[in-house]
C-alpha cells in the first residue's frame, strides 16, 4: 500500500513510501518555495509508519526483507537539506532499534560533490549508506 505518492514538479521531487514493498524513494530536484510545507507531511507520515512497525514481529520480517530508502536527488537546496536530514534521522532511529534498513544514495557519474554530500550526511547521522553511481 502506498502511503505517499507525490509526483514530481519543476520544483519538487517524486516521493513514494510503499508499506508493502518496504520502500521509500525521493527522486529529482528539490527546491520548493516552502520546504516546510512540502516535507513536513512526508516526515510525519514516515515517522508514523516506522512507529507502526516498531515491534518484534516486524523486526523478524524486516530481517528477511529489509526496508530500503533510495535518495536519488541530483540537486537540493539548503532548505531541503534540513528535511532530508530529518528523514535520515527517522531511519537511523529505527535502525538503532533493530529494524533492518538500507539507505541508497545515488549520484551521477563524475558528480563527486553529490557523492560527498551523501558521505557527509551518512557521517552526520552515523548510518551507513550504499552509494550508487548512475552512468550517463
Amino acid at each position: 500500500m502506498e502511503l505517499i505518492n507525490i509526483q514530481p514538479t519543476e520544483q519538487t521531487p517524486k516521493v513514494v513510501l510503499n508499506s508493502v514493498k518496504r520502500f521509500f524513494e525521493i527522486e529529482g530536484e528539490s527546491r520548493p518555495e516552502n520546504a516546510h510545507d512540502f516535507f513536513f507531511p512526508i516526515v510525519n507520515e514516515l515517522k508514523n509508519y516506522m512507529k507502526s512497525v516498531d515491534n518484534e514481529f516486524h523486526k523478524d520480517i524486516f530481517s528477511e526483507f529489509p526496508f530500503s530508502a533510495h535518495f536519488k536527488l541530483m540537486y537540493f537546496n539548503s532548505s531541503s537539506a534540513k528535511f532530508i536530514s530529518d528523514l535520515l534521522f527517522v531511519f537511523k532511529k529505527y535502525y538503532d532499534k533493530g529494524l533492518k534498513l538500507r539507505v541508497y544514495w545515488y549520484y551521477n557519474d563524475g558528480d563527486e560533490d553529490q557523492r560527498d554530500v551523501g558521505e557527509d550526511l551518512s557521517e552526520m547521522v552515523a548510518f551507513p549508506f550504499t552509494f550508487v553511481m548512475v552512468k550517463g
